[in-house]
């Protein structure tokens, strides 16, 4: 592990903080820090010439590099994973393949719920932390 860099002056942390200063797109369900258009999931799939911002609703914040999750998202993902065990409750035996989706999109919701739970002060978790 290597030490911290430190900012020997103001200049210096005021070019940092500019750089960092558009990149957060706050979301319901996830804070997106669009640094890199190269690694933005929710580009991949779209045809947009447009890769200035982030594709908010096509999101998928479990998988991609540059979303964080925090305490106050938690709501959001703990009502998608009740909610999708309550479909799955619901679902007939011949509906395998509806059965496989809900239940990966519950584990994968429950996943985020427990890591934010980990988080010892409810602050950020990602991919990356």
């Amino acid at each position: 592990m290597t030490a911290p860099t430190v900012k020997r002056s103001d200049q210096e942390l005021i070019s940092l903080l500019a750089i960092r200063a558009g990149a957060p797109h706050l979301g319901l369900a996830n804070y997106c820090w669009f640094l890199d258009p190269g690694k933005a999931l929710c580009l991949k799939p779209a045809r947009s010439s447009d890769r200035s911002r982030p594709l908010v609703g096509m999101c998928d914040s479990a998988r991609c590099q540059q979303a964080t999750h925090h305490s106050c998202h938690r709501v959001v993902w703990a009502t998608s994973a009740a909610t999708s065990r309550a479909f799955i409750s619901k679902i007939g035996r011949g509906q395998k393949t509806e059965r496989a989706r809900l239940t990966a999109e519950a584990e994968r919701a429950e996943r985020i719920v427990a890591a934010i739970d980990v988080t010892n002060d409810g602050e950020a978790h990602g991919p990356d932390q």
